[in-house]
């Protein structure tokens, strides 16, 4: 009996600081998760507007200079050129792009009220609605690091919290949504990168 006891004694403080570590593990995805797919969704969102010309001024931009800069991860390429707009009322002679372009290119974009551009055309957009896809499928797996976080900390009330929302219909719909990202991801994905093989 001394030594079951014993061996109880012993084991509960490893389980309590397994379980803590599990609970840490789960909220760090979660939250990076959550914060990653909304940062991301948003970001592509907004350029999305411009590269299918619902908002922006239209027009062409000739690159002359390229600039790179940070190192590792950070770094990060910028292209300045001149914008002449479709309807020659703008013309900008330090217009700015992201990514890495030759010197003498003309690209045809959408310029913002900073003199930020973006490019425009099929290639762009479904390169965006894949990752707006990839976003939200992010941020669905970190919702569900987030439950399951509460949940192993609080079983109890994890599960009649679960219970309440967490039917069997929601979990359909919820697979469904997941499914319908991930189609959308691989079919905007070929779509951009067959886009972007044809661009000059």
């Amino acid at each position: 009996m001394e030594t079951r006891r014993q061996v109880r004694a012993d084991s509960t403080p490893k389980s309590l600081l397994g379980h803590v570590w599990l609970v840490l593990a789960m909220l760090f995805i979660g939250v990076l998760f959550s914060a990653l797919g909304v940062g991301g969704a948003v970001s592509l969102t907004d350029g999305l507007k411009y590269s299918i010309r619902a908002s922006g001024t239209p027009g062409l931009l000739k690159i002359y200079a390229c600039t790179t800069s940070g190192t590792g991860k950070q770094r990060h390429t910028d292209c300045f050129g001149a914008f002449h707009s479709d309807d020659h009322r703008v013309v900008d002679q330090s217009a700015s792009i992201g990514g890495s372009y030759k010197q003498g290119t003309v690209l045809p974009v959408q310029r913002d009220a900073r003199g930020d551009c973006y490019t425009v055309g099929v290639a762009p957009t479904a390169g965006r609605l894949a990752g707006i896809c990839a976003c939200v499928v992010g941020l669905i797996a970190g919702l569900g690091a987030l439950c399951g976080a509460f949940s192993t900390a609080m079983p109890r009330l994890g599960s009649r919290i679960g219970a309440a929302l967490w039917s069997p219909g929601a979990a359909r719909i919820v697979g469904r949504l997941c499914k319908a990202l991930g189609i959308g991801f691989a079919v905007f994905g070929v779509v951009g990168m067959i886009g972007w093989l044809a661009m000059p």
